[in-house]
């Protein structure tokens, strides 16, 4: 996923922060943020403008690169129109669900669900936990068929995603088997034609990720 954004630079931002080599509310100099990413100045100067569009750092004189840290507010804001682009793609994807989406998703939340009890370790489950919910939520998404939107959320999806994983303990083994749990809720309303149902799912899901990132 990446937001419909081609610059490397950008990418290595993201990968920077999700490895630890960046962090959030962190201030550094252009030099220091470019070597982090292994630019050199006019890449960097190119990375530096998007980051800054799409308020990922702030760009002070004689103070430096500041990277964005979510306060409450942000993090309110950002869950709440998650919910409703979500909630209405659930909507619509539920009116043409595609053929085995629902058996396929099953299987691969149970499968995903052993394998975080079986590793226990957040290094080892992170990526195929991520790969997965991208593939769950991003499926309601496509549903309307609007590529805007789509990128509009798959930038969206970024910035949560650096939320949860500054509050570990929130994508920890116990949580991420709750998350999963939640889904297989929207899956069973979805399985049994109640709409409204898989869509009180839903909105139960994404509360309890926002409690979580919120409360451990």
């Amino acid at each position: 996923m990446n937001g419909g954004i081609d610059n490397s630079g950008y990418h290595a931002f993201f990968e920077a922060l999700i490895e630890g080599r960046l962090r959030l509310g962190q201030t550094l100099r252009q030099e220091e943020l470019g070597a982090v990413l292994g630019l050199s100045l006019s890449p960097m100067r190119e990375t530096t403008t998007l980051l800054e569009a799409e308020g990922m750092i702030t760009v002070r004189r004689k103070v430096g690169i500041t990277i964005f840290y979510p306060d409450m507010n942000f993090v309110g804001n950002t869950f709440q129109f998650r919910g409703l682009l979500e909630k209405e793609g659930l909507r619509k994807f539920a009116t043409t669900l595609p053929p085995g989406w629902i058996e396929r998703m099953r299987q691969s939340h149970e499968r995903i669900m052993a394998f975080v009890r079986e590793v226990n370790d957040l290094n080892t489950y992170r990526i195929p936990v991520k790969a997965l919910e991208r593939e769950f939520h991003e499926s309601f998404i496509a549903a309307y068929g609007n590529n805007h939107l789509s990128m509009v959320y798959a930038r969206l999806i970024q910035k949560m995603y650096l939320i949860r994983l500054h509050n570990l303990d929130a994508v920890g083994p116990i949580h991420t088997i709750t998350s999963m749990r939640e889904h297989l809720d929207i899956i069973d309303g979805l399985a049994a034609g109640d709409i409204e149902g898989a869509i009180d799912a839903l909105d139960r899901h994404l509360k309890g990720v926002l409690h979580r990132t919120l409360t451990y």
